[in-house]
């Protein structure tokens, strides 16, 4: 046996030895994945429940916001000292907080304000007009 062939069956071994270390390596790689997809799962679902949440509390706010516009206008129309009181109450019996409240004319203008449980969002806001119709 010359010293060539000695030298080739040294990487042989080698070769051999490194392929069944990089077998032996990549068992337990299916948990790894597994935890992966499951934390991709779980960040998509926290994302959509949060998308959810918002889009409810904005609506929520909006609802709030009109319905407190049109009991402030009607008490101004009623004759009313105080339709902010009345917005501010309607609001409140919604869940909500007010914004705020301004009287221009014969128009009320309301800003509702409803808490989210989405973390960097503490609260939405939307706002509403109401006052009567200039009929001709």
């Amino acid at each position: 046996m010359d010293a060539n062939q000695k030298g080739m069956g040294d990487v042989k071994r080698f070769v051999k030895h490194w392929f069944a270390w990089i077998r032996e390596s990549d068992e337990g790689s299916g948990t790894i994945s597994g935890v992966a997809l499951i934390a991709v799962a779980a960040i998509m679902l926290s994302a959509v429940a949060s998308a959810g949440n918002l889009l409810l509390c904005l609506h929520r706010a909006q609802n709030a916001a009109d319905l407190a516009s049109v009991a402030a206008a009607d008490a101004l129309y009623g004759g009313s000292a105080d339709p902010c009181y009345v917005a501010e109450r309607t609001i409140s019996g919604n869940n909500a907080a007010i914004g705020s409240c301004t009287i221009e004319g014969d128009d009320v203008l309301v800003e509702a304000q409803v808490g989210t449980q989405v973390p960097f969002v503490s609260h939405v806001s939307k706002r509403s007009r109401a006052g009567p119709i200039v009929c001709e």
